[in-house]
């Protein structure tokens, strides 16, 4: 499951299908997430890693898909498709004990900065609704967490539409704030110009 934000993170995949192969020679590599939408077809046609198949972030659903075809048709597969959808609302991960709890807010981004290839590798800004999110922070107090960190490319350009009425980031903050037990909110990565006065006067 990869990172392609860093040539670093690239290396390091490289590396461990490397070290995977090295070890096991019969097994049946993929490669998952950013890296896969970032490199596509090289990671496919490069003979030296021998990858079987390639999977972005947002198709996780076809991975049995995937796998099935891997199996019946011996041949390599992909699907890199990015969604205008897909925000993981559903999925709740295991998260070890701790003080800390990080929660998706929303998944993309769209400010297309020159150096970066997030928007490429994870797609357009899309955000999960208020209520998903202070769900999955109910169920971290009740796992003991005391913080929570909310996470976004751009966290502070969260929007949500619901029953016609739209939401921003710090309504979202609001009720997070308003969830019975937590001690701490952070986020992270917010932008500058997605910052209002009114989520200043809401933290202070």
């Amino acid at each position: 499951n990869t990172c392609s934000v860093r040539d670093n993170a690239n290396r390091k995949i490289y590396n461990r299908v490397h070290e995977i192969k090295k070890n096991n020679a019969a097994a049946r590599i993929g490669v998952l997430g950013c890296m896969a939408t970032n490199f596509k077809k090289a990671l496919l046609d490069n003979k030296s890693l021998q990858i079987d198949f390639i999977a972005g972030p947002d198709s996780y659903k076809t991975l049995p898909h995937l796998l099935t075809n891997l199996e019946d048709e011996e041949q390599k597969q992909f699907d890199v498709t990015l969604s205008e959808f897909e925000t993981y609302q559903e999925i709740y991960p295991k998260r070890k004990a701790g003080a800390n709890a990080w929660i998706a807010v929303m998944r993309g981004c769209n400010n297309f900065c020159t150096f970066c290839v997030v928007p490429y590798t994870r797609g357009r800004e899309r955000s999960r609704s208020i209520e998903s999110v202070v769900t999955e922070a109910k169920k971290c107090v009740d796992q003991g967490f005391k913080q929570i960190t909310l996470l976004g490319q751009n966290v502070n350009s969260y929007r949500h539409q619901d029953n016609g009425a739209e939401h921003d980031f710090t309504d979202l903050l609001e009720k997070v704030s308003n969830v019975n037990g937590l001690s701490r909110i952070r986020f992270t990565s917010p932008h500058p110009k997605d910052f209002p006065k009114k989520c200043l006067e809401l933290m202070a």
